[in-house]
């Protein structure tokens, strides 16, 4: 009686679903800073039925692919929680993910895997131990200071920087521009997690060139990478398909969106 009751359940929401989330994602588009947006979207994520939970997640994505507006921004807002897992907790975190792979959603299941599974490089310790190679014999905390400064020559050292509190820093800084920021998303070899507070950055995200930069990024974290490429114009989208250097779900996501825009123009 109550797994036919359950069925019942379940087969409701299944068609309800997506006609609900796209109700829901008008409320959460209606607020403009992303930050709070981002954070409200955790929270009621956290709440929702793990079925009704799994169908807002894949409508997401499927927007995205399609590169509807909606579902761009609502993928960058779901992915800077990261990680997603510890943002929903591990109870919610397992039924969807046991849920993703039911439905053959790898996409959805990647949500909710470690930072250390989604980088696509082994970050060798000898690079990390070199924290700034312009400024070897220069504090944490002495570089963290310069980077809340004026000084133009020691913040073009500073965007070489390997620490992620530095980067974290000097983002805030006016005096950067976007073209400095271009040159830290687009470094190689990077630390991803430099990579992360680049994309976390609710400023630097929303330009083009960035976007760009972490898409196109090896060293990008994979999730980051794929929340930035509905984001690109056609022909960035065709240079992501066929770098071999990139990771193969970026380059097949890449692909994907290309010829869902293909399709939508016919």
């Amino acid at each position: 009686m109550y797994e036919a009751l359950l069925e019942v359940l379940r087969s409701t929401i299944n068609r309800r679903g997506p006609a609900a989330a796209q109700q829901w994602f008008r409320h959460l588009l209606a607020i403009q800073d992303r930050t709070i947006r981002t954070q409200l979207l955790a929270d009621r994520l956290s709440s929702l039925d793990a079925h009704f939970a799994f169908i807002v997640l894949r409508e997401v994505i499927d927007l995205s692919l399609r590169r509807d507006p909606r579902g761009r921004e609502l993928l960058l807002d779901l992915t800077t929680n990261r990680p997603l897992a510890e943002t929903l907790g591990y109870t919610a975190t397992r039924k969807l993910y046991e849920l993703a792979r039911e439905h053959d959603r790898d996409d959805v299941a990647r949500l909710f895997l470690s930072a250390e599974v989604l980088n696509p490089r082994a970050i060798p310790q000898r690079f990390l131990a070199t924290q700034n190679q312009h400024m070897q014999d220069t504090s944490l905390g002495w570089r963290k200071k310069l980077a809340r400064g004026t000084d133009r020559m020691k913040l073009d050292q500073l965007l070489f920087d390997r620490n992620s509190d530095v980067i974290r820093i000097l983002l805030e800084n006016p005096r950067l521009i976007e073209r400095d920021v271009v040159r830290i998303a687009a470094m190689r070899p990077a630390n991803p997690e430099n990579l992360v507070v680049v994309f976390q950055n609710a400023k630097w995200i929303s330009r083009y060139h960035v976007k760009v930069a972490l898409a196109c990024n090896p060293w990008s974290p994979i999730d980051v990478a794929l929340a930035c490429l509905p984001h690109l114009m056609t022909q960035d989208l065709s240079y992501a398909a066929g770098n071999e250097k990139l990771a193969p779900e970026v380059r097949d996501a890449a692909t994907q969106v290309l010829r869902d825009a293909r399709k939508l123009r016919n």
